[in-house]
């Protein structure tokens, strides 16, 4: 079936792959011993006894490349070999078809190094995603009662027990405070793009950005497994590729609404953070609740509506803040340098690897994870706590790896200063305290549990229960 394993026999059978915790049997001896005659009757009873469904499927198979038949025949085989750690309901239809659908496109033959045919191959089939779900057990109820509280903190009211609760809204404490915070933040930001008089601008190459754009997204397949390219259909098997999604933020639009949503998220940071308050909970804002969420774009819609000068400056930023669009959308990075008083151009390249890794992340995160925004009080720790968490973790890494052989920096950095080594802040959770709270749930639910909850949508595993 494939020169490694029928000449040479290597790798060893039988043998195991592991998969974070859990582990796939590897052992084609059988299916060798299979001629290609029986093919048809091995496809057709194979699919008849996973799925109880008497339809034929070799008409369609028989159409394939011959190569394509041997990667699924092996496809077929391990997965079959590996069935018992499946769930009783798992729907053995889909994933047949998934590994049809990933024949023609394969990355790996059966034979392959690494174990890259079976890492393929238990992935595109939805074994990987399910069975490392299924390994991992939910908080117990203390536990839960714990992390709802990181997720829904209490407000600045007093029930009659005398324990805080979120009572109703205070306009006001939004209004007085938090918009001149806010406001303070917009000059504060873009007091970093602000070039001395006679120095000129200096442009990023995007295209220098779009190759290490690619580089991550192996990188972090290599990382962050078994999780991060586990999901059968997600980004790493929907033919997704980073640098043909990467663009200049120069082309985000900076209409009213794009502006008006700058702020909002802005809010969000800013409105959390103790260090400035915790204006938000001070408010008893919840965002759950519709009347507060309207509340606060209205008084953000007037603001934008009522003073042309912020308006303007959140439009400049909104053409230099690092965003992703959402969904399959784009992910937009800065094009120039900082002024020189935000530090050098090495510095520069090292926080846009980061913002690169905390972008890929936005793209990762499963939809099942991000719907949950919505359904907590601080909302953010979903939008960016996590993703900044899983960020950092990633950024951190890859430092060590690359500064362990200079010629890693020096690829990374092209043409900048190599000796620059990445800012201390650089290597610390962001967003405030969304972020220090997915930190505080990692630290109680472990790194496990939010990995399979942020890249496969398992969020149980977290204390936000399926929906």
């Amino acid at each position: 079936m494939s020169l490694t394993n029928d000449v040479v026999r290597t790798p060893i059978e039988p043998r195991t792959v592991a998969f974070g915790t859990v582990e796939a049997t590897v052992d084609y001896s059988q299916l060798r011993a299979l001629g290609r005659d029986k093919y048809p009757a091995y496809f057709n009873s194979t699919f008849r006894l996973l799925t109880a469904d008497d339809t034929e499927i070799w008409p369609h198979i028989a159409e394939f490349r011959e190569e394509d038949r041997t990667w699924l025949a092996h496809a077929v085989f391990l997965y079959g070999k590996n069935l018992r750690a499946l769930p009783r309901d798992f729907d053995h239809a889909g994933a047949m078809a998934r590994l049809m659908r990933r024949a023609s496109v394969r990355t790996a033959m059966p034979g392959a190094q690494n174990d890259a045919f079976e890492r393929e191959a238990l992935r595109a089939g939805g074994w990987v995603s399910t069975v490392v779900v299924k390994a991992l057990t939910p908080p117990g109820q203390d536990l839960a009662a714990r992390l709802n509280l990181i997720y829904n903190p209490p407000g600045s009211d007093k029930g009659e027990d005398g324990t805080a609760k979120v009572g109703v809204l205070r306009k006001d404490v939004l209004a007085k405070e938090l918009i001149p915070e806010l406001v303070a933040v917009v000059d504060e930001q873009l007091a970093h793009w602000v070039r001395p008089r006679g120095v000129p601008q200096e442009m990023e190459s995007i295209h220098h950005l779009q190759l290490i754009a690619d580089f991550l997204q192996k990188y972090v397949a290599l990382r962050l497994r078994p999780y991060a390219d586990a999901w059968e259909n997600g980004p790493y098997f929907d033919g997704f590729r980073y640098s043909e999604r990467l663009q200049s933020t120069w082309e985000l639009p900076n209409q009213h609404p794009n502006r008006l949503n700058w702020l909002l998220n802005r809010a969000q940071a800013i409105g959390w953070d103790k260090q400035r308050g915790a204006l938000l909970a001070k408010a008893d804002y919840d965002g759950t609740r519709p009347g507060d969420s309207e509340t606060l774009h209205v008084l953000l819609d007037e603001l934008l509506s009522t003073d042309a000068l912020l308006s303007k400056k959140v439009g400049t930023l909104v053409k230099l803040t690092g965003a992703h669009t959402g969904g399959e959308g784009k992910i937009s990075i800065q094009p120039i340098f900082p002024s020189p008083s935000w530090g050098t151009k090495a510095d520069w390249r090292w926080r846009l690897i980061r913002t690169l890794v905390h972008e890929l992340m936005h793209r990762l995160a499963h939809p099942a994870f991000t719907a949950k925004a919505k359904e907590i009080r601080h909302g953010q720790i979903i939008g960016e706590g996590f993703v900044d968490l899983l960020a950092t973790d990633v950024y951190i890494q890859l430092c060590r790896d690359v500064t362990e052989v200079r010629s890693g920096v020096e690829i990374l950095l092209h043409g900048l200063d190599a000796t620059v080594t990445p800012d201390p802040s650089f290597l610390k959770v962001g967003y405030g305290e969304a972020g220090a709270s997915a930190t505080a749930v990692r630290d109680l639910v472990g790194d496990d549990r939010v990995r399979a909850a942020f890249f496969l949508g398992a969020t149980h595993l977290i204390g936000l229960p399926l929906t």
